[in-house]
């Protein structure tokens, strides 16, 4: 999304009082109303269990409806009037789980031929209000997907695993000893995890996953 489409969606949502997703007056300073905040599907920290090799998994949502057909209009579909919108529920979720701020937030890269189709990194976008909010770089140059690889939705567990084996590379030294990888949905954790290796095999001392959705076989759901 250029800087011209950001400032255009803002200055809409601005002047629209009304809830991004059934029309009602919704909240000051904020997308939706009350009900339809209370009614998605919020993931409580202390019920979600760790990732494998990853002590610090945090996410907004479980991966249901409506957030899942969010990014898929998003994704799919370039629905990218709700990529705001879902940025700002994303971070409502994330904020308060942590408990401490990393040094640098690293979106999950696009290898640059679908990047260039899609015409967007939705990664990078959602993670941008939750960047500003804390006051952390994005990380969008340091690390680059040099592999392109099948859609991980495609394959399964294994398949997923193998297919991005050295799918990412550091380009560039990182500064930073702390930092959390963002990504829009994890299913199996097979993309953060080999980026979270790759990042401590070159100095980085502690790593977080982020997402926006997580799916889970059983979910722990919050209400607001």
């Amino acid at each position: 999304m250029n800087k011209f489409a950001t400032l255009w969606h803002m200055f809409q949502h601005h002047l629209n009082p009304d809830c991004a997703f059934c029309g009602l007056p919704r909240m000051q300073g904020y997308p939706l109303c009350e009900p339809c905040h209370t009614d998605l599907p919020w993931l409580d920290v202390g019920g979600v269990p760790a990732l494998p090799d990853c002590p610090t998994s945090i996410s907004a949502f479980a991966y249901q409806a409506p957030i899942s057909n969010l990014l898929l209009g998003i994704k799919f579909g370039k629905n990218l009037r709700e990529l705001a919108t879902l940025g700002t529920l994303t971070a409502t979720g994330i904020l308060p789980q942590l408990t401490q701020v990393p040094d640098a937030l690293l979106p999950v890269p696009l290898h640059t031929a679908r990047l260039h189709k899609r015409g967007f990194n939705q990664a990078l976008e959602l993670a941008r209000p939750l960047a500003k909010h804390l006051g952390i770089p994005l990380l969008t140059h340091p690390v680059q997907r040099d592999k392109f690889t099948l859609p991980q939705t495609e394959l399964d567990a294994e398949q997923r695993q193998h297919n991005l084996q050295q799918a990412f590379r550091i380009h560039a030294p990182l500064p930073y000893k702390h930092v959390a990888i963002f990504d829009d949905v994890i299913t199996t954790g097979a993309t953060t995890r080999e980026l979270s290796g790759l990042l401590l095999a070159n100095g980085v001392d502690s790593v977080e996953i982020w997402s926006c959705a997580r799916t889970l076989k059983s979910t722990t759901i919050k209400h607001s």
